[in-house]
């Protein structure tokens, strides 16, 4: 008897009885004990005791200190009772023991202290406790404490971009398994597998009856399915998991079990197992397909993407086994074929349940229970031609499409359903065929006999029904319009809901809002609804609320603005603008040109024109500005406006282009400067060899320290005839040439000067001028900056020095 039970009974036991164990408070909580008070005065006075207090405590909004209601004028009325005080009672307490004593077993029963003097009575204080009760705090502490296993908003996005990314890579690999499909071997290799008789009952003729031909095809595939499982033998399972579906804990940490070494199947060896007929179930399906195809059967291959839920927030998924039966029980892959009699696709399963069908409500393929549903979701059914057709056919293999599946795909808002679409049409590589109007008309069907859903979270945001209370603010319901059902709901009497057709719901909009959409209200039309105009003020403006009145599109008109003049003149509003929201509000006989230099080209050519303003900015501090992007002007003038606007940016582009010029021969200039300069001082004082101060930095810490001291005299040698090392080991230059310093070459009375200057001076070093015969040929200034400022002459320049600038450009070349 119990291998009669599913699989998901026992599982239902086992988690009831895991709760069990887990819970510890499971028994039924033990009833409050009612405490008895003190000795009460009989039925209808008040009790002669101290002091009573009962303490009512508010909601834990409300913080403050103790109040204190006393009834009596005795001084003892003053005091405040702790709210710690064992001898409180709770206001329930109080009922309870009213209600005890005012029974019948009560009514003989006298009291010996019973006094009914006015005068026993006592006072009766009750403190009201406005603190927050320190079990609502323990439990508010509880519940920041409880960590929940929900995921971040960033997380949340990168989720959603990584299950399109993995859409997308799923779709590729379908099309190019298609294509593979299409190879030419296939047809004399797989075609041969199919004897004639059977080649005739796939292509049977037109009968006057369509179900006979139907008959006939339907038996055909029956054969051909039958000659595939001889052919084919399943030799290997899935790597892992093959296209099924993975969590999200599998695809963001290494999974132990993917061996890292995965060999990718190439073309050929896909077309070799597919001849030879083994492989898993994946390729057999794919085989059934090209077997088809190869008898010119209008054959598609269909593929369940399964890409990653991305509605799945939980920061962490218990990886749950689920066995390899469960998990192929339902196919990825399976074969369509165009019944062109009925007008109507044909389901073919080759290999898991091994059958055809014509679907009508429920398809045999949609993925069932628990175990199966974990890694086979329905979501994504994509179907590829042999013409390299890809259309989305999720509608016909899914029952509650709009109100569950939907939900789990990325064309539940617009922004995805966009993209989406744009993928299709990009896989979707020929065109449009009937063959595709009556699929679409199929879908059509299937969504109007889905039916409403029968549970509230369903209903929400569903395409074709909707909720009365989910109305906005701007909805109302059609006149003599009947709600299509209602929703009641559970655990609340009397509770029921109304559910209305989408189609059925009017939106309504303001006159303002009617006019940026081009349209304007009709002569004595009547609003059907009024609602608190939503104003943009700013903070020092002054509080003006009012009521806006909301119209439907059926009391508006299309906006036609007036002509342009003969002259060109433009009607224009107060401001001298004219609104062109859509292109309807521009006037017959103008056109809009959207320019920026289209208000200086009208300027230009002194024409009529008005700014157009197609929009507005809205900025910080509820501010508003207008979007005027181009201008409205007359179709006669539009070719000059035009032809200007080319004027104008074409002066703008040589504009631009002159001052790079310049920039660019102000940079070569101050380049070419810095290189003479340059040059004239290597000419004059000698050029620094710079591969010495390198060789420094490659010697040893010890060879440094000794180069160091030889050279810490220093100095800079002026080269004449010989070189650097020459003028060092000559002792006319002032013998050590470790003592440095910028000396000028001898000519007679310098020497005298400096062999008379002392040792200490000699060894100062410092800078020597040059010669006055060499001062006098480079054109330099004694009297500013030592010497060293050349002087600017102010007549033309001589050939001389033209030819001396041209020698300096050769050295240039010579030394690059």
């Amino acid at each position: 008897m119990n291998e009669d039970l599913p699989k998901e009974y026992f599982e239902l036991i086992r988690k009831t009885l895991r709760e069990k164990r887990d819970d510890p408070a499971t028994e039924r909580p033990l009833k409050r004990r009612k405490r008895r008070s003190s000795r009460l005065q009989r039925k209808g006075s008040v009790p002669k005791t101290d002091d009573e207090v009962i303490n009512i405590s508010e909601s834990p909004e409300n913080e403050g200190p103790h109040e204190v209601i006393a009834l009596g004028s005795d001084s003892e009325s003053s005091s405040i009772i702790d709210k710690n005080d064992k001898s409180k009672m709770d206001v329930s307490d109080m009922e309870s023991e009213d209600e005890n004593y005012d029974s019948d077993e009560f009514e003989d029963v006298t009291n010996n202290d019973e006094d009914t003097s006015g005068d026993n009575i006592g006072d009766l204080k009750i403190t009201i406790n406005q603190s927050k009760p320190d079990d609502d705090i323990l439990t508010k502490n509880k519940r920041k404490s409880i960590n929940r296993n929900i995921c971040s908003n960033e997380e949340r996005k990168k989720r959603y971009y990584l299950h399109m990314f993995y859409l997308i890579c799923l779709m590729v690999h379908g099309s190019l398994r298609n294509e593979w499909i299409n190879s030419s071997r296939f047809s004399k290799k797989l075609s041969s597998l199919v004897p004639e008789k059977v080649f005739e009952l796939l292509h049977p003729e037109k009968d006057e009856f369509s179900l006979r031909s139907t008959r006939k095809l339907l038996d055909g595939l029956k054969k051909c399915m039958e000659i595939w499982q001889k052919h084919w033998r399943i030799t290997q399972k899935y790597n892992n998991f093959g296209c099924y579906m993975r969590f999200w804990d599998e695809i963001e940490e290494e999974d132990s079990r993917v061996s890292s070494k995965i060999n990718p199947l190439t073309k050929q060896v896909f077309i070799r197992r597919i001849i030879k007929g083994h492989g898993d179930r994946d390729l057999a399906a794919q085989g059934f397909v090209a077997m088809l195809r190869a008898c010119n059967v209008n054959a598609r291959l269909v593929l369940s993407c399964q890409p990653p839920d991305f509605t799945d927030l939980k920061v962490e998924n218990k990886i749950t086994e689920v066995s390899y039966e469960d998990m192929t029980k339902f196919p990825l892959f399976w074969c369509e074929v165009w019944d062109k009699f009925a007008k109507k696709w044909i389901t073919i399963d080759v290999m898991n349940f091994k059958t055809i069908e014509q679907i009508k409500i429920r398809s045999k393929l949609e993925p069932q229970g628990v175990a199966c549903c974990k890694r086979n979701n329905m979501r994504y059914v994509i179907g590829y031609d042999r013409k390299h057709g890809c259309r989305d056919i999720t509608r016909r293999y899914t029952r509650w499409y709009n109100c569950k599946i939907r939900k789990k795909r990325v064309t539940k808002d617009e922004e995805g359903s966009k993209w989406y679409s744009e993928v299709l049409n990009t896989m979707h590589r020929r065109k449009r065929t009937k063959i595709d109007d009556y699929e679409d008309a199929y879908f059509e069907e299937r969504n109007r006999s889905e039916g409403m859903p029968d549970n509230l979270q369903d209903l929400k945001n569903h395409p074709y029904y909707i909720l009365e209370k989910d109305l906005r603010q701007n909805q109302v319901i059609r006149s003599g319009c009947k709600e299509s059902g209602y929703l009641k709901l559970h655990g609340r009497v009397g509770k029921v809901l109304k559910v209305y057709e989408r189609k059925n719901i009017l939106d309504l909009k303001s006159g303002k809002q009617w006019y940026m959409e081009g349209r304007i209200l009709k002569t004595n039309c009547k609003s059907l609804k009024t609602v608190k105009k939503k104003t943009m003020r700013g903070p020092s403006d002054d509080i003006n609320d009012g009521d806006e009145r909301l119209y439907p599109v059926t009391d508006t008109e299309l906006y036609i603005p007036p002509l342009a003049t003969e002259t060109g003149e433009i009607t224009k509003n107060t401001f001298g603008n004219i609104e062109v929201f859509v292109p309807t509000m521009i006037p017959q006989n103008c056109c809009l040109i959207e320019n920026p230099n289209a208000i200086k080209a009208a300027k230009f050519l002194r024409i009529n024109y008005a700014r157009a303003v197609t929009g507005f900015k809205f900025e910080r501090g509820r501010s508003s500005k207008p979007n005027i992007s181009g201008i409205v002007v007359a179709k006669w003038f539009a070719e000059a406006v035009v032809a200007c606007i080319d004027g104008i940016e074409y002066c703008l582009e040589q504009d631009e282009k002159k001052k790079q010029e310049l920039q660019n021969l102000s940079m070569w200039h101050k380049l070419l400067s810095k290189l003479r300069i340059k040059m004239k001082l290597n000419m004059t004082y000698g050029s620094v060899n710079i591969g010495a101060s390198n060789n420094t930095e490659d010697l040893g810490e010890e060879d440094a320290d000794d180069q160091d001291e030889q050279l810490q005299g220093g100095g800079f040698f002026v080269p004449t005839n010989g070189s650097v090392s020459e003028l060092a080991q000559d002792s006319s230059y002032g013998g050590n040439p470790s003592e440095g310093g910028f000396l000028v070459p001898s000519d007679g009375s310098d020497s005298e000067e400096m062999e008379n200057l002392s040792h200490e001076e000699h060894i100062r070093g410092g800078f020597v001028t040059p010669s006055k015969t060499h001062v006098a040929d480079e054109n330099l200034d004694e009297d500013t900056n030592d010497g060293m400022t050349p002087v600017e002459s102010d007549g033309p320049p001589h050939d001389d020095q033209y030819e001396d600038f041209m020698n300096e450009l050769n050295i240039l070349d010579a030394d690059a």
